[in-house]
């Protein structure tokens, strides 16, 4: 099920070195690290959390990939944890944030609130939706049959509140909390009855993202 897990990167554990004791807190360079080293270790403990839930589905029918990062074209794209059946696929992009993201209809712009502050965030939703569409070319490249992609954001932070402008409602259609998200996948698997992928072709696609 679990084809590649979910590990601690070279670049955090990096970070964490630095941050324990190799860097000298006066360093110009430590605000800079601090922020880059907590932001990917949320991340990281965000993905985890999200095992807990994905460990829940059939082990024969899912094979679950964290952290793909693939070339398309000239450029490569990273998915935060991909999800490929016979009958159709699945990109989430995990995020692991306190406070509130916040959906506005002008521009589908998203912000996160937290203690009296607002900052504009790359939306997650679009970000998953560019992942699924880059994925889609990435296959069809390697000469795959037309695999239906589904895209979602997780929230895994059971913390944060997801708020949409009147008018942007239907963004939230691609947003689920991590608690929600088997029923999420059930609800796609309804759609999709036929076997886009055969046994052979979900091995050979295994050995390519591997």
């Amino acid at each position: 099920m679990f084809a590649k897990p979910c590990e601690m990167s070279l670049r955090i554990k990096k970070l964490q070195a630095l941050y324990d004791g190799r860097m000298d807190p006066n360093h110009p360079d430590w605000p800079d690290l601090v922020h880059e080293y907590k932001n990917r270790m949320a991340g990281y403990h965000g993905e985890k959390s999200v095992d807990f839930y994905l460990s829940m589905l059939p082990e024969a029918d899912y094979q679950i990939y964290h952290d793909i990062r693939l070339l398309y074209g000239k450029y490569y794209f990273q998915i935060d944890i991909l999800l490929l059946c016979a009958m159709f696929g699945l990109a989430l992009e995990v995020k692991n944030r306190s406070g509130e993201i916040h959906f506005k209809r002008e521009l589908n712009q998203a912000f996160w609130r937290k203690n009296g502050q607002e900052e504009r965030i790359k939306n997650p939703v679009l970000q998953a939706k560019l992942q699924a569409r880059k994925l889609n070319g990435w296959l069809l490249e390697h000469h795959f049959p037309n695999l239906p992609i589904h895209y979602l954001f997780v929230n895994s932070n059971e913390k944060t509140l997801i708020t949409a402008e009147h008018g942007n409602e239907e963004i939230l259609r691609k947003v689920c909390n991590s608690e929600f998200l088997i029923e999420k996948i059930e609800q796609i698997k309804e759609f999709h009855k036929i076997e886009k992928l055969s046994s052979k072709d979900l091995k050979k696609v295994n050995k390519l993202l591997l």
